[in-house]
Parts: C-alpha cells; structure tokens; sequence
C-alpha cells in the first residue's frame, strides 16, 4: 500500500464514505488514479467501492467479509458447468478459480494446474483427476504461488481451457490486475491454454486497474452475474462473448 493509498483509506474510515470526485480533489489526483487505488484497496478489503463513492470496511467485519460472495458463487458455478470431462483445466490465484473449482462434478475425470494454495486443497479432494500444483513465492494476499519459479512451471502447461479472474474490465484497457506481481503470471496462464474463460461479477465492469493483462479478445467468454446494468451489458457484448448468471 503507497502513502496515497493510506491516506485513502484513512479519509474513508474518518467519513465513513466519501464520494470520488471528493477523494480525488483532496489528494490532488485524477479520479482514474482514484479509482486504480480504491480497486486495490477493495481487493484488500479495506473499503467497499460503489457507485461513484467508497465506503469503510470496518477492522471486525474486514476478516470475514468476501464482496459479492453471493454472485462469485454463481459465477464459479457456472463456469463449473462449461468444463468438459478429460480436459486439462489451469486455475488462476482469484477467488472466481477458487469458486470454480468447488463446483467441479468429483466424479469426472480432469487434469487440473493450478498456482493456487486454496484451489489445490479443494482439488486434490478429486481423486479421479490429475493435479499438478506450481510453487514459488507464497502471497498472502491472494493465497497463492507468484514469481519466477510459478511462471516457469506455467510456462511448461498446455491446458485446454484456463479459468481466470479479474480486477478490472474496460473496453480501452482491457483486463486488468490490482497486482502487479500477478501480471506476468496471468499473461502465462493464458497464453498455456487454449480457451480462456473469465469470471467477474458486474463491479468488475468500467474499471481499469493497475496493470494491464490482456486484449478483451484475448477472453474467449466472461460469465457475469445479473447485476450488471443492461447498457454495460450490450456495449461489452459487442466486443466478447458475455455469459450472465
């Protein structure tokens, strides 16, 4: 976290919530770097980022709260239902992966990758399937494996379909991350696969994080939940294949 960003965080939990526009005159920023920072600053769970506002997470509900846990849930399962048995699968370290991957029918036979901790627990329950798991560096905040050593062990996989997660979506930028040390590896997780399928639930829409990761034609589907607002919906539409749930 950067010094804007604490002092962010500490203009929203002395507010409670305050406006965009607002936090960018304050700090003497644009509101597009305002918003880079809020995304990263939600995926930390600091705050809770809506409309055109931030709101304060408190430290008690900061532990447990997961955004839109509701609508990951459906998206995971979703993209549970769209895999085919006997192909080779390769999770991302996003909570969407994750939410996949406890979807996934046990009895059909799979070969899975994945650079995630959480995914690997839940995977290596499937004993009918291959997993392979890549190591590295361990980072916390998304539970799993970065760095050279991950992106070397990706580099060796030929998957037929990936399963990724995103911080933002935008029709000038993109897929793009919060993480800048995920960004690399993201782009290795794609180019190993031969589909990729993305899940993002509807915030992730309009927003440009801090690192770009991929064309929106790289995507070969994004499966969404209802929530997105039906003009969003048909000017994505447009450009990829959009799925909502």
């Amino acid at each position: 976290m950067n010094t804007r960003q604490q002092d962010i965080v500490l203009l929203v939990k002395r507010e409670g919530e305050i406006t965009i526009k607002e936090l960018a005159q304050r700090l003497s920023v644009s509101e597009m770097t305002i918003h880079r920072d809020l995304d990263y600053l939600q995926e930390q769970r600091f705050l809770y980022k809506k409309r055109g506002a931030a709101v304060f997470v408190n430290d008690v509900d900061r532990a447990k709260y997961t955004f839109y846990a509701d609508e990951k849930r459906a998206i995971g399962k979703k993209l549970a239902s769209m895999l085919m048995p006997g192909q080779s699968i390769l999770f991302d370290n996003s909570t969407i992966a994750l939410e996949c991957a406890k979807f996934i029918d046990p009895e059909v036979k799979y070969t899975f990758y994945t650079t995630s901790m959480e995914a690997t627990q839940i995977l290596s329950a499937y004993t009918n399937s291959l997993l392979y798991c890549g190591g590295g560096y361990y980072c916390q905040e998304s539970k799993g494996f970065v760095g050279t050593q991950t992106e070397n062990f990706v580099s060796t996989v030929h998957a037929d379909v990936c399963v990724v997660g995103t911080s933002g979506i935008s029709l000038e930028g993109g897929i793009t991350t919060a993480y800048p040390i995920h960004k690399t590896l993201q782009q290795k997780i794609m180019a190993s696969s031969s589909a990729c399928l993305l899940g993002a639930d509807h915030s992730k829409f309009d927003k440009i994080a801090m690192e770009k990761v991929a064309e929106l034609s790289d995507v070969n589907v994004i499966v969404t939940d209802s929530g997105i607002f039906e003009d969003t919906l048909k000017k994505y539409k447009e450009k990829v294949n959009i799925i909502t749930v």
